[in-house]
């Protein structure tokens, strides 16, 4: 039997595009290149959530899934997706995003950061605070989507390296991979960093651009709880959140990344990168100074050059679809990117 769909990578975005198309009995046939999904991308993110964005299309994706994050599906009961802890920004222009978000019935408080215990020390200021923001377990998402999916009759490959999409007649007909040829009708390329390579196969202008960025785990602190906000500095590029007793904090460095044929997308620490987050906390952070960091890893974010999700039915190939490019906002959006693209696609 041919597929109707076959979704590229069982990441945030691929898992959740399978799981709303299969609840309205489109099953689809999932091909991930890890050992399992979710272990690329997707399981490497700060797993903050944050509906606080300056562009309206993501904040109206994050604002949906923040919706259905606080009344999941009964079958969703046994997973620890989120963690209330708050989320503060501490930036300027968000006036506008402000508005938005608290017409949708988001509650934000403007606070004075003298009130946050990781920004003690510094210079008395304003910042935007979210009491419902919470930290996302981007592997149980996964999980739940894949369940569901699973439970209605979709098919997950795992360890399967899709080689190239097959175009006849300027329509989708199948993929190539490493373990031969699969017909369907529909792609939906949710690969992320391997998107890239498919779009120069196709000859098409997709512009996409994988960044890696640091995450650095500390020893532990005597500020952290596991009550305290996500604390992210917009303007100096600097955010840390409470990661069991020590911190989880990240310079927002992006570094062009080149994926391999292949699973790999984890990177090591560049001491370059972690010196610097310890300059930007001891300038912007002096609460957290005596920080000592314990180990690392890059995660890979994968843009469009205006930072929007490529989502959507392709102009020029019928029958090929787009879920990826969703940046930083992956965890915080992909229920709702995965419930537009499969209801376009029906």
């Amino acid at each position: 039997t041919i597929p109707e769909t076959v979704i590229l990578g069982a990441g945030l975005a691929g898992a959740s595009v399978a799981w709303h198309l299969a609840a309205s009995g489109d099953s689809a046939l999932v091909l991930e290149q890890g050992e399992q999904a979710g272990s690329e991308a997707s399981a490497q993110n700060a797993g903050m959530q944050r509906r606080l964005a300056h562009d309206p299309v993501e904040r109206r994706l994050a604002v949906r899934s923040g919706t259905w994050l606080n009344a999941l599906p009964p079958d969703w009961s046994s997973l620890a997706v989120k963690r209330r802890v708050g989320g503060v920004l501490v930036a300027q222009g968000f006036e506008e995003a402000v508005d938005h978000l608290r017409q949708e019935g988001v509650q934000v408080n403007e606070i004075d950061t003298h009130t946050v215990p990781a920004l003690a020390g510094r210079p008395q200021g304003a910042a935007w605070h979210i009491p419902d923001e919470g930290l996302l377990d981007s592997h149980a998402l996964v999980t739940g989507f894949v369940q569901g999916a699973k439970a209605r009759d979709a098919t997950f490959v795992y360890r399967n390296v899709v080689l190239g999409i097959r175009v006849e007649g300027g329509r989708v007909v199948g993929v190539d991979t490493t373990d031969g040829f699969a017909a369907c009708r529909r792609v939906v390329v949710a690969a992320a960093a391997w998107a890239p390579a498919l779009v120069r196969q196709l000859g098409l202008h997709r512009p996409l651009e994988p960044l890696a960025r640091h995450l650095l785990p500390s020893a532990a602190h005597p500020l952290s709880s596991p009550k305290h906000p996500w604390t992210w500095l917009d303007t100096e590029g600097l955010y840390a959140r409470p990661e069991g007793d020590g911190w989880l904090v990240s310079p927002c460095d992006e570094t062009v990344f080149e994926p391999t044929s292949g699973p790999g997308s984890r990177g090591p620490v560049d001491p370059f990168w972690r010196a610097t987050a310890h300059a930007k906390i001891e300038q912007h952070l002096p609460a957290l100074s005596d920080i000592r960091f314990t180990g690392g890893w890059t995660g890979i974010r994968t843009f469009t050059p205006d930072r929007l999700p490529l989502m959507g039915r392709d102009p020029d190939i019928e029958g090929l679809w787009w879920a990826t490019g969703l940046g930083g906002f992956g965890v915080t959006c992909c229920f709702a990117v995965g419930e537009a693209v499969a209801a376009w696609m029906q």
